[in-house]
């Protein structure tokens, strides 16, 4: 990794999403410590002070994209399972997940930031891991996001209840399928008195290492969870100044189960433990109420929108124009590979976009490509609560950035780069990445670690693993077939 204290990037096109929407034609960013210092015509006596410079010419610099929900366990399920229902899909994702030694965490997590840095993004919330944690899997978890130099928020996944949303009532499983599912012990609560030793010592040890990591308690969906252990995650978070970050009504059945748990919706039960606020991020937020919507524009809790893993395992669709009527904040993410395939953040802007379009025939009502950037930028810097410091390149926020290159067709003419970073750019044209100031990625490969290394030992790494998961496969193959 270059570790530059001043660098010097010269003659950019500059797209910096600062308040004023201003685009640069040609311009100089000067970076002191990590941080943008000043955008403009650099006076020629500083290049010679500059620890590096870039020659940014036929390049475009844009804010790095923020993949706010994703998770690194799932980076090597690309392409798995077609055409499954849910509950089958989460089966078959904890035999491909769980029981990890800490190098395949490790694999797990280069894999995912190959992938996101040669595309464009700089930083990423991780939910992680599908199953009960212990501090080894974090020490592992965290020790590789480190090695990337990525800015990366690690959600502390658990969950201290049933998974009742992926076996439901009257699914028709047989009586020895269904023991079996309860026998699986991947998916046995995790004791909220561990939660209560471990997390804190989580935080202690990786929250602001680097200045680039942090953590945040991570409920796998408020469902899942007892109340005692979602009072716990908000008095933790205001304790140490956290995020939360959880799943939030992702599915139909998950609607259906807090109408019943709770005699109310899932948002409304979380205002009347008093734990919603801006702290709260909530990936997907499909089956919400109009009560919901405003309540979550009120307490201002961010919505993370994932059109394509939605549409991909047919969960149902967020509903982005209300929402962005109403004033919720909106962060946009990929999900993991299983349910995406890819972590490519200019596809899921893209997907944002047009995804409501042919519902809605008047088109002051559609997403545009500026409300797609900004939930890929400012809004997941708002969920990493690193807003005002990321999601834009302006003088005091931190270098995070990305120059494309603009010798790509679909950048023949420059007409709008907004507009083409949505609807053209697929991350092919990265060429250089930023995080800190650090150089990351150069002439579009990463130099941050060893890239191609870790990519060799994955296939092997997954053979393993289905050998270690035999038990888990069969358990997870009889439930997707009977669910089918």
């Amino acid at each position: 990794m270059t570790q530059d204290h001043t660098l010097l990037i010269r003659n950019a096109m500059v797209l910096t999403l600062n308040a004023t929407d201003e685009v640069h034609q040609q311009a100089d960013i000067l970076v002191r410590d990590g941080e943008i210092s000043a955008i403009g015509k650099i006076p020629e006596e500083t290049v010679p002070l500059a620890t590096r410079v870039i020659d940014a010419s036929g390049m475009l610099a844009a804010p790095g994209l923020v993949n706010a929900h994703m998770h690194s366990q799932s980076g090597t399920m690309s392409g798995f399972g077609d055409r499954l229902s849910h509950p089958a899909f989460m089966w078959l994702t904890q035999a491909h997940t769980s029981r990890r030694t800490p190098d395949e965490i490790r694999l797990a997590v280069l894999l995912c930031a190959t992938q996101m840095l040669q595309s464009g993004t700089t930083a990423a919330i991780d939910h992680f891991p599908g199953q009960r944690f212990s501090l080894a899997d974090m020490d592992a978890v965290m020790s590789a996001w480190a090695e990337t130099g990525m800015r990366v928020m690690l959600g502390m996944r658990f969950f201290d209840g049933e998974f009742g949303d992926i076996v439901p009532p009257g699914a028709g499983l047989s009586p020895e399928l269904s023991a079996a599912a309860r026998s699986v012990d991947i998916l046995k609560p995790h004791p909220l008195s561990a939660l209560k030793e471990q997390m804190p010592e989580i935080v202690g040890r990786w929250h602001g290492h680097a200045g680039r990591l942090s953590v945040c308690p991570a409920p796998s969906n408020p469902d899942r969870c007892s109340d005692t252990a979602l009072i716990y995650c908000a008095e933790l978070a205001e304790a140490h100044n956290l995020a939360i970050h959880t799943h939030l009504l992702e599915t139909r059945s998950q609607a259906d189960i807090a109408a019943r748990r709770y005699g109310s919706t899932t948002v409304a039960h979380l205002v009347d433990l008093g734990i919603l606020s801006g702290r709260w991020s909530c990936a997907h937020s499909i089956w919400l109420t109009d009560a919901d919507i405003e309540l979550m524009a009120l307490y201002r809790a961010i919505a993370v929108h994932n059109p394509e893993s939605n549409a991909r395992i047919g969960s149902g669709r967020m509903r982005t124009p209300d929402m962005l009527r109403a004033g919720v904040p909106i962060a946009l993410g990929t999900d993991g590979s299983g349910a995406n395939d890819n972590l490519v953040m200019h596809e899921a802007m893209r997907a944002a976009a047009t995804l409501h379009r042919a519902d809605l025939p008047d088109r002051r009502h559609w997403v545009s490509a500026r409300d797609a950037l900004r939930m890929a930028t400012e809004g997941g810097a708002r969920a990493m609560q690193h807003e005002r410091r990321s999601g834009q390149i302006a003088p005091g926020f931190r270098a995070d950035l990305c120059l494309y290159r603009l010798d790509a067709p679909w950048w023949k003419p420059v007409n709008d780069p907004a507009s083409q970073l949505v609807f053209a750019e697929t991350g092919a044209s990265v060429a250089c990445v930023l995080v800190d100031g650090n150089v990351l990625v150069e002439g579009g490969r990463v130099t941050a670690f060893d890239a191609e290394g870790a990519l060799a030992e994955v296939e092997g790494m997954v053979a393993s693993l289905r050998r270690r998961n035999a038990d888990l496969f069969a358990v997870a193959d009889a439930i997707a077939e009977a669910l089918t």
